[in-house]
């Protein structure tokens, strides 16, 4: 599967030129599978190649992008947030949308873009077909917040942004993220979600709790919950067995 890369440019002073990877399928109709990274990732990553290395010849199409700040698109992580990736989904669907109109959409996020796909299936009914949200990442503004100290968490607030280490690289991260991340709740998530969603958590995951991912299955009724018993957060160990997963789940759909 070749893919064809492709740079939106913004439609407002306000957003940044986004980068795209698109493999179309073998049809009008085929499913489109849209990949989105997690945070200092991008759409060059292991998982988002290794899926699809998979769908090659399989007929579903397979778009990944480049969030805000990451990879080969403009900005920066100094407004982070999760209402700025769905944005940048958004502006991805609609290329889709030119692309291929009658394609089904499925989601496929990975820790901040597992929440994001969770999220963008919420706020628009009806556009998504199906979710995998592998190791999606609850509560990462509050997270982060919280495991800082109260001098820390003020430094970050008056300077505005932080470093925080994501690989082997700093990423600088705006303290708005925390504010916009109070408007998505995780409760108002379960009560909006109607698309069938599978969350896929490692079971030794150290960085995104896998009990989040437990509760929120509990309180959704369209969300279901895999554990991969051995998994860790990347799940760079198992990115063949999240596939056949999410592959078998999305033919039986």
């Amino acid at each position: 599967m070749t893919a064809q890369e492709q740079f939106l440019e913004p439609d407002d002073p306000g957003r940044a030129r986004l980068a795209l990877s698109w493999a179309p399928g073998t049809g009008a109709a085929a499913p489109v599978w849209v990949f989105l990274h997690g945070l200092g990732s991008d759409r060059q990553g292991e998982k988002a190649l290794r899926f699809r290395d998979h769908l090659s010849g399989r007929g579903p199409g397979f778009l990944s992008l480049d969030f805000t700040g990451h990879g080969d698109s403009g900005g920066d992580c100094h407004g982070l947030s999760l209402t700025r990736n769905l944005e940048d989904i958004g502006r991805a669907v609609s290329f889709l949308r030119e692309e291929a109109p009658r394609a089904p959409l499925i989601l496929v996020g990975s820790s901040m873009g597992g929440i994001a796909a969770l999220w963008y299936a919420a706020l628009h009914p009806g556009d998504v077909h199906r979710v995998f949200a592998i190791a999606p990442a609850f509560l990462m503004a509050a997270r982060f917040a919280a495991s800082l100290s109260a001098e820390a968490r003020r430094d970050w607030a008056n300077r505005g942004f932080v470093p925080v280490p994501v690989g082997d690289r700093d990423l600088e991260i705006g303290w708005d993220i925390v504010a916009d991340e109070d408007g998505y709740g995780m409760e108002r998530l379960g009560e909006a979600l109607r698309t069938p969603s599978l969350l896929l958590h490692g079971a030794e995951d150290a960085v995104v709790p896998p009990e989040l991912s437990r509760d929120f299955a509990g309180l959704c009724r369209a969300a279901e919950l895999t554990e991969i018993e051995d998994g860790d957060h990347r799940m760079s160990e198992h990115k063949d067995l999240l596939f056949e997963i999410m592959w078998t789940a999305a033919a039986a759909s």
